[in-house]
């Protein structure tokens, strides 16, 4: 293992430089609230973090040179989180206590941990499963740390917009938030419910026990959802909330032509996933950098075969789908839509 370069590591080098740029030359100029407050917080831990720990070198408080450890950045992430959040709005008449700052800070904290940790995430995703598998019991901190409500508002937009549905084929449905949503209005629908890893569909079905929710009338399946064909036009909703964005888009034209054969004429397709705008602005600047890092974050953890995002709407269009819905959520950066499946067997699949 590498000795930290504390300092003079690129990753803190980078956010003190980038903290500067924005802080002497940008903020004049543009008049954007990330700018003036996120994206600064977003740095705090890449650019604190390795002079504090290159001090507690120096006084002996830290006995090796290794990259910081889960430990130290959750630690310094509670302590800035405190001091600036809590403590600071009490006797400074300037400070103001804002959570959000705190979800920023984790944020920066998270993608400067995976950084300098790089190495050892590496080694051992090469020694076990690919997947969610791994994610599996942290997926819903990671949720309500970094987003809070906001997924959960962007699958849940359309929930009582829907008809009543009888067959629903749920898909990547991760940690059962929304079908246990789903359940709550509609508790005597079919479902099956299909999700590549073994982990996700039982922390669902916990979900659901604990809720005293029946699982009686759910078919949990964990499949490939690459290799699994559907029964033919045996639903009447579909749901891919955030599984779409997984795909690179040859599997995902593929994927989603063998699904739409699952819909019954004028079946409802629901999609929730995260978005582009597309103005050109600082809301598609803040949608990119948070594209750009989450990509990483799960090509580096879970190993998933996209690097970027694309975009759904041409091939419901070009599968005969009709979009009934859209609403947008967190300044574009997320998307829920409803498409209605053609009333009649006119559209033609991309992929053979």
């Amino acid at each position: 293992m590498k000795n930290f370069r504390y300092v003079l590591d690129p990753l803190c080098l980078a956010a003190i430089l980038a903290y500067g740029l924005n802080r002497w030359f940008l903020t004049p100029i543009f008049a954007s609230p990330f700018l003036h407050g996120t994206f600064n917080d977003l740095l705090l831990i890449p650019a604190a973090l390795p002079p504090l720990l290159w001090m507690q070198r120096g006084l002996g408080w830290r006995k090796h040179d290794g990259p910081p450890t889960p430990g130290e950045i959750l630690g310094h992430w509670a302590i800035w989180s405190l001091v600036c959040e809590g403590l600071a709005p009490r006797f400074l008449s300037h400070a103001v206590a804002d959570f959000h700052d705190v979800i920023a800070y984790a944020a920066g904290a998270l993608v400067a941990g995976l950084w300098w940790n790089r190495r050892k995430i590496l080694s051992r995703a090469a020694s076990k499963a690919t997947g969610f598998d791994g994610l599996a019991r942290f997926y819903d901190g990671m949720e309500n740390v970094l987003a809070g409500r906001k997924l959960i508002r962007c699958r849940e937009a359309f929930l009582t917009v829907m008809p009543p549905p009888r067959r629903v084929l749920l898909l990547g449905e991760g940690h059962g938030r929304f079908l246990s949503a789903l359940l709550k209005i509609h508790p005597e629908i079919n479902v099956t419910c299909v999700d590549a890893s073994a982990k996700m569909l039982a922390v669902t079905r916990r979900r659901l026990q604990r809720s005293g929710q029946s699982t009686r009338l759910i078919t949990f399946l964990r499949r490939d959802l690459l290799q699994w064909d559907p029964p033919a036009q045996a639903y009447d909703l579909i749901v891919t909330q955030f599984v779409l964005d997984c795909f690179p888009p040859a599997q995902l034209t593929a994927l989603m032509s063998r699904l739409a054969t699952a819909a019954q004429p004028g079946a409802r397709w629901l999609v929730s996933d995260f978005h582009l705008p597309e103005l050109r602005g600082w809301r598609r600047l803040r949608a990119s950098a948070i594209l750009w890092v989450m990509y990483r974050f799960f090509r580096l953890v879970t190993k998933l075969p996209a690097s970027g995002l694309t975009p759904p709407g041409p091939i419901f269009e070009h599968l005969g789908f009709q979009r009934l819905h859209h609403k947008e959520i967190e300044w574009g950066l997320l998307v829920s839509e409803i498409w209605q499946a053609p009333l009649e067997e006119n559209s033609s699949p991309l992929c053979e």
